[in-house]
């Protein structure tokens, strides 16, 4: 006969995770979740900062440096992005970041991370600033295209 052993949730729990996260280490999943059905990615694009990146299709992705774990960050830090660019939220895709320099955390340093309820806090500056600059750069190019100046250049709802 087996003998019954008595352990406290939070030793089980514990010791769950501790396996657990052996297991989570173990694989990666790649991450794309296009929002724009059958959205294809362009060859040829322009890549303003490191955050975006506009096909030549018109569809836009957009590269998020936090997790998305059901708390919408991979709605929200595109929404912030295709406000800026006054594009269709349509042609928006998200990509994760890569590991690099560029995505690391705002506050936390030298770290690419998400955390803490921080992801939308510690990142809409950024991001805002990321789509109102490539915005800039792509009226700054259509006006020195047409030879006129950047006031005169009207957005359409072509993106």
């Amino acid at each position: 006969m087996s003998k019954i052993i008595n352990i406290s949730r939070r030793d089980f729990l514990k010791t769950g995770a501790l396996m657990g996260g052996g297991l989570v280490l173990g694989f990666s999943l790649p991450v794309r979740i296009p929002l724009a059905e059958g959205a294809a990615r362009s060859s040829k694009s322009f890549t303003p900062n490191a955050f975006i990146r506009i096909g030549t299709d018109n569809l836009v992705t957009v590269i998020v440096n936090k997790s998305e774990m059901g708390q919408g960050v991979y709605t929200a830090l595109p929404m912030l992005i295709a406000e800026e660019l006054e594009c269709d939220w349509t042609r928006i895709q998200v990509e994760a970041a890569p590991v690099n320099p560029a995505y690391n955390h705002t506050e936390w340093g030298p770290l690419q991370g998400t955390g803490g309820s921080s992801s939308v806090r510690s990142t809409w500056m950024q991001f805002r600033k990321a789509g109102a600059t490539a915005r800039l750069m792509l009226v700054d190019a259509a006006a020195a295209t047409w030879k006129v100046k950047p006031s005169a250049c009207a957005r359409k709802r072509a993106l």
